[in-house]
């Protein structure tokens, strides 16, 4: 199972509705996690992260784009 689809996996266990199961939200979590591809999740962080942080985060780990933010 991808980063991607681990991430849903989590939203879906706290209860995020289908929604807030999205790609774009996937990326969110894993940005604000500091959860790389190749990372195990027992090395999430919970640092402060700007909205800029998160996109260039999903930009340069997981190869998104800006058009995903929008």
């Amino acid at each position: 199972m991808d980063k991607i689809e681990e991430a849903r996996e989590i939203l879906k266990f706290v209860g995020m509705p289908k929604a807030q199961q999205a790609d774009i939200c996937c990326y969110v979590l894993l940005a604000m996690a500091g959860i790389k591809p190749d990372m195990s999740w027992r090395n999430a962080t919970n640092d402060w992260i700007r909205i800029h942080d998160i996109i260039q985060f999903a930009n340069l780990n997981y190869e998104t784009s800006t058009k995903v933010f929008k």
